[in-house]
């Protein structure tokens, strides 16, 4: 790039000496958000604060009020939340909940593919959306370019998200008798081949 074309880039203004491509790049429209990229824009806008997000995954997990994952006591026996006191020289954590009947504290995370997360659950929320509404899914390498976390936490994210919408997963029967496995590697290139391995159980089931 010559020193005209960088001058007219780093200008504030166009003006009639830059190039015509310029001009037209300039000129451009924006291009209008598809319906999922309006809905997530909604979605951070109204719940990107950690309190907000809460409240709303409690009110979909707990409708009629806090249920204690621990013990499943719904009010039975008081169900308090906890407060930091006026004297206490540390916080309480937001969120956390005290059950009466097996005295164990818990919050709307515990039980659920976001328990024992570091990540925010604005951020689980968007992944959330992200997943569920998308036709074709989406890679972990996308999820991180759009909600701002790193490849490691999307890749995480996308792992738990997955494997809480598997049918029945607690049930699934475990291959048995003798079990064949074999491998592959899928790729142009020797260095960025795929590993792909498949076991199969003989005269049963047969997954990927």
């Amino acid at each position: 790039m010559d020193g005209g074309n960088r001058a007219c880039i780093f200008s504030k203004r166009m003006d009639s000496g830059c190039p015509r491509v310029w001009g037209r790049l300039v000129g451009m429209k924006n291009k209008p958000m598809t319906a999922a990229e309006s809905v997530l824009t909604k979605l951070v806008q109204a719940y990107a604060d950690e309190g907000k997000a809460r409240e709303l995954l409690e009110a979909w997990r707990w409708p009629k009020g806090p249920v204690c994952p621990h013990c499943q006591n719904a009010g039975e026996k008081r169900i308090s939340k906890l407060e930091a006191q006026n004297t206490s020289p540390s916080g309480v954590r937001q969120g956390v909940y005290f059950c009466g009947a097996c005295r164990q504290q818990f919050t709307v995370s515990v039980g659920t593919v976001m328990e024992r997360s570091h990540v925010p659950l604005s951020k689980w929320l968007m992944a959330l959306n992200l997943l569920c509404s998308s036709k074709k899914s989406l890679s972990a390498n996308q999820i991180h370019r759009m909600i701002g976390v790193t490849y490691k936490t999307a890749w995480f994210m996308c792992h738990r998200i997955r494997f809480g919408m598997t049918p029945e997963h607690r049930a699934e029967a475990k291959l048995t008798g003798t079990v064949e496995v074999d491998e592959t590697f899928v790729g142009p290139k020797a260095k960025r081949k795929t590993p792909v391995v498949a076991l199969v159980e003989r005269q049963g089931l047969a997954p990927g």
